[in-house]
């Protein structure tokens, strides 16, 4: 297959969903639309994660237990990667890691501890530890040689060390899973939600072939207040203004601008609305589709909808304190 992989990423609540929606009107995009984030890149104990203990800081015990933590990772979400991409994503899962692990065996090393409760650790490892250690005291070695305690050798341990061999074998990991949404080869781009965080493009480009990356953002006024009134999701600070400010703009430091480069394309959500013909310009040329693709225009994404999402602030002026705060320390971000 030689599809052309797109995705769409933001700062949580900024408006990605624009991209995954707007992709459904092109007759040559399979979009998966924005209800499956596809996050297992950088997901904790992810492909990201696996990278550090292989390539980026390889030592054997670390990388051992890395190389565990993901795969129980991924059966913890086998159940949705599987009805959303169509495939047994265990066995790709156990295909991937074949192709990375270069040597495996049932032993034990101190980690392997970590993997289970405290009063299972104490009777399965501490326990025997200390009686052996008891025991070696009173009944020393006749031959000189020092003893270990002996514990149980019943966990795999797996090596895998190399970064052209995981680059290769990450690359046609996802290939396997990205295609497989389209397995009749029936639409020229597949496009996915968050394939990638909104920064290091550079570490994340790696893992796929042929990606464009479109980044979202939105005024921070807007944001608050959507949370604040609306959402009141956990993961945005938004009961103090303070700490709210704190976090947009640290979330946004990494974005810099070495990182917009010819496959990375960032766009503001209020673009999308007050600006539409130019921006939906800006994002074909970027891709490298056709207007004439474009055959179900404003059908999925609709500006006459999302545009309620924006200039909050001129409906609430009970929070104008809180605004005036964020437009003053945030102006950069803010849109008008």
């Amino acid at each position: 297959m030689n599809h052309k992989y797109i995705t769409c990423t933001g700062f949580g609540g900024t408006g990605s969903s624009v991209i995954s929606d707007l992709m459904k009107e092109f007759d040559n995009v399979k979009s998966c639309g924005s209800d499956f984030e596809m996050s297992i890149a950088f997901a904790t104990d992810g492909i990201s994660d696996l990278q550090h203990y292989i390539v980026d800081d390889f030592e054997r015990n670390k990388t051992a237990e890395g190389i565990y933590r993901f795969r129980r990772m991924a059966s913890i979400i086998s159940k949705e990667y599987s009805n959303k991409l169509h495939l047994d994503f265990i066995s790709a899962v156990d295909k991937y890691l074949q192709s990375l692990v270069l040597t495996n065996w049932n032993g034990y090393n101190y980690l392997h501890q970590l993997r289970y409760g405290k009063v299972c650790r104490f009777f399965y490892y501490d326990l025997p530890f200390r009686i052996q250690g008891r025991l070696r005291k009173l009944f020393p070695s006749k031959d000189g040689y020092e003893r270990a305690s002996k514990m149980k050798k019943t966990l795999p341990i797996e090596i895998s060390i190399g970064e052209t061999n995981f680059f290769k074998a990450t690359n046609t990991f996802f290939e396997t899973m990205l295609d497989s949404i389209d397995s009749n080869n029936n639409f020229s781009y597949l496009c996915f939600d968050q394939l990638v965080p909104a920064y290091n493009f550079k570490r994340y480009s790696k893992y796929f072939p042929n990606l464009k990356i479109i980044v979202i953002d939105r005024d921070p006024r807007d944001l608050y207040l959507l949370n604040k009134l609306y959402w009141n999701e956990g993961w945005i600070p938004s009961k103090d203004v303070e700490v709210y400010i704190n976090w947009f703009r640290l979330l946004r430091l990494q974005l810099t601008s070495d990182l917009i480069t010819e496959n990375v394309l960032y766009i503001r959500f209020e673009d999308t609305i007050y600006d539409y013909e130019n921006t939906i310009d800006k994002i074909i040329n970027f891709i490298g589709l056709s207007k004439s693709n474009h055959i179900h225009k404003k059908e999925y994404f609709i500006p006459e909808i999302s545009i309620k999402n924006t200039k909050l602030w001129e409906k609430h002026p009970e929070y104008m304190i809180d605004l005036n705060r964020i437009e003053s320390t945030l102006k950069e971000y803010c849109y008008i």
